[in-house]
């Protein structure tokens, strides 16, 4: 069962997960060496990773979309997607749609390509992102 304390140190972490003990510490009113104790305990039950959260327009990959799809052959569309590196995330959801990819690439038409390319085995809609308004609790 998670406490108020360790509900902080996960809001902080998200935010960024380079944070110290130390300063993690500070922000909680509590030592380096429980805070530690802490996050190892939280790593063994709640946190599932760490990840950079990458600026994909740097990389020249300033599209960014979702596509929906609607399909019964689960593993051709799940194999596609791991062979495809513009799909950099893949959801199973429920409604009219079965997956939800995400995707960010170069051009346009690579984001139209995933939709030609799979459509032997799936029906999709391509969404495309035309900007970002994070949800913060700050």
């Amino acid at each position: 069962m998670l406490d108020h304390i360790d509900h902080q140190i996960l809001d902080l972490l998200k935010r960024n997960a380079r944070l110290t003990y130390t300063e993690i510490g500070k922000q909680v009113n509590m030592s380096s060496p429980a805070v530690k104790t802490r996050i190892e305990r939280l790593e063994d039950y709640v946190i599932k990773r760490y990840t950079v959260e990458v600026n994909n327009k740097e990389l020249n990959k300033g599209i960014h979309g979702f596509v929906l799809f609607k399909t019964k052959s689960c593993e051709k569309l799940m194999n596609y997607c791991k062979e495809n590196s513009n799909i950099i995330d893949l959801w199973r959801i429920g409604g009219e749609y079965n997956y939800m990819a995400e995707v960010v690439c170069e051009e346009m038409e690579e984001l139209e390509q995933i939709s030609k390319d799979t459509t032997h085995f799936a029906f999709s809609n391509i969404l495309s992102v035309l900007g970002n308004h994070p949800v913060s609790n700050d």
